[in-house]
Formats: structure tokens, C-alpha cells, sequence
């Protein structure tokens, strides 16, 4: 994630808000999303990354484990 650091006077009315917002540039165009967070937080306590790469994520999709659903509900007594 890119990160762009604002100037003292952005950065105090961005944390006036209490919802998300829309930026806008001086002609009225629609820049992004601002959503802030619940306090403040330094930028190495949050966690930025995804805990898995695609790889990673990819490689557990192929793991096919667990029962059919008509044999948990036999063992449940559903039926």
C-alpha cells in the first residue's frame, strides 16, 4: 500500500472526521476515499501486508479436507 504524507493543516481536518469522506481536488473532481481510522495509530503497529502471499493461499485452496454434508448431518442426527 502507497503511502502520501499530507500537510499539518490536511492532516488536522482529516482527523476532525467522524465517518468516511470524499476528496476532492480545487476543480470539484472526485480524488478517492478517506476513511479514518477509531484513534491513532503508528504506521508499525498496523499491519499492512496480507498474512499469506497468493502462493501461500493458493497452495491451502488445493488442500481438500473436511466430510460430506450428509454424513455430518447423519452423525448429528439431522435428518
Amino acid at each position: 500500500m502507497q503511502q502520501i504524507k499530507v500537510e499539518i493543516a490536511l492532516g488536522e481536518k482529516l482527523a476532525t472526521l467522524h465517518g468516511q469522506a470524499v476528496l476532492i481536488d480545487e476543480q470539484g473532481r472526485a480524488l478517492g476515499f478517506f476513511s479514518p481510522l477509531d484513534h491513532p495509530t503508528d504506521l508499525e503497529e498496523m499491519q499492512l501486508d496480507p498474512p499469506l502471499s497468493i502462493a501461500e493461499v493458493e497452495e491451502l485452496r488445493k488442500v481438500k479436507t473436511g466430510k460430506p454434508l450428509v454424513e455430518i448431518l447423519d452423525r448429528l442426527g439431522v435428518r
